[in-house]
């Protein structure tokens, strides 16, 4: 009979070879293609006209063109408006509580419910509330005055470049309708009440919302004490953990992944600013660093942080100058950070609900 070490051997080999193998996911190049051209036409737009921060932040409400990936044109024709007014309503109520720490925090806490209950309940599929989240946080770090820590931005000029952005990815998935032969081949569209036919939260999705939230709520209480640079990217660490599965091995794996493929991915950004790219060069590298991230996201998170990493930091010291060194700092203790905070509450909560009536009378769903 194996002793109790000889049974822990295997899984944590399997765990550890988990971290760097590839799933059985197909490659998703049309999903990365269109996700590199969404963000590419309002960045390219704006660099061309000499205001590529304006086009960095209408980049914001690229993301819509994530949603959907699995549906047909015509179905997506009809979810994604829905998507696109939720990342601006999102971006509206981070530039709402831009002006105090704390209704900043609690507009973040309020998205956060809100797109989990939402994107879980009708089984969205990914990104999930994930872009919600960063909208939200990334809008209110941008509109938040200088002496609070922000960039000090217009609020009402944001949220129209997120509007902006929302509307050219809407433009980028639909375009090919206008070929007689797409709309043959996609047919009709099957209508949103048929996609998401009920709303429904069984234990583990209200399980895993709960976490969200929570895990936003303790980040955003914890970051500034702490000493963390960004709130947000503190946040989004931990909501990227989080909101990835109801499994104690999986969420265990995407923290560990969250924190060696930044690691990596730094690596990547300084090895990228060797050529100081700037102007239609940065636009381009964007665009490839974040159809590279959709192309692989599904078939390791960890291979996808290469790539998620170096556009983050491209980003966020685009038009800064000598701003990369705390950016690299604040993107390591950060990530860190939010990863270790998910874990920590995800594995707290884990020992709360076996010890819960609700909970332990029923069957376990989640061990690995």
């Amino acid at each position: 009979m194996p002793t109790p070490i000889q049974r822990y051997v295997p899984r944590t080999r399997r765990a550890v070879r988990s971290l760097i193998q590839l799933h059985p996911a197909p490659w998703r190049w049309k999903v990365g293609l269109e996700a590199g051209l969404a963000l590419g036409l309002p960045l390219g737009l704006f660099t061309a006209l000499g205001h590529q921060g304006w086009g960095l932040q209408a980049a914001l409400g690229a993301f819509t063109a994530l949603y959907g990936a699995s549906l047909s044109r015509r179905d997506r024709m009809n979810l994604l408006p829905l998507v696109a007014a939720g990342l601006v309503l999102a971006s509206g109520l981070g530039v709402a509580g831009a002006g105090s720490l704390w209704l900043s925090n609690v507009c973040l806490v309020l998205v956060s419910a809100v797109a989990c209950v939402l994107t879980l309940g009708i089984r969205l599929g990914p990104p999930g509330p994930m872009m919600f989240v960063l909208v939200t946080a990334v809008s209110a770090h941008l509109a938040r005055p200088k002496e609070l820590g922000g960039v000090g931005l217009p609020g009402l000029p944001l949220i129209g470049l997120v509007a902006v952005g929302a509307t050219l990815a809407y433009l980028v998935i639909i375009a090919p309708l206008l070929l007689p032969s797409v709309r043959k081949r996609h047919g009709s569209a099957s209508g949103l009440r048929v996609l998401y036919p009920k709303f429904q939260l069984d234990e583990d999705t209200l399980l895993m919302a709960l976490r969200v939230v929570v895990g936003v709520l303790i980040t955003c209480l914890v970051s500034r004490p702490l000493g963390a640079h960004r709130t947000y990217w503190v946040v989004l660490s931990a909501v990227a953990v989080l909101q990835s599965s109801a499994s104690r091995q999986l969420t265990t794996i995407r923290g560990v992944q969250r924190m060696i493929g930044t690691l990596l991915g730094i690596g990547v950004f300084e090895l990228l600013t060797l050529a100081q790219p700037s102007g239609l060069w940065l636009v381009a590298l964007l665009m490839l660093l974040q159809a590279a991230t959709e192309v692989v996201v599904a078939r390791n998170y960890a291979f996808a942080l290469l790539f998620i990493t170096p556009m983050a930091l491209l980003n966020s010291t685009a038009g800064h100058p000598g701003s990369t060194l705390i950016s690299v700092e604040g993107r390591v203790f950060d990530t860190l950070l939010g990863a270790t905070i998910a874990l920590l509450l995800f594995w707290a909560s884990e020992w709360l609900v076996r010890r819960l009536p609700l909970f332990t009378q029923a069957k376990p769903t989640n061990a690995p």
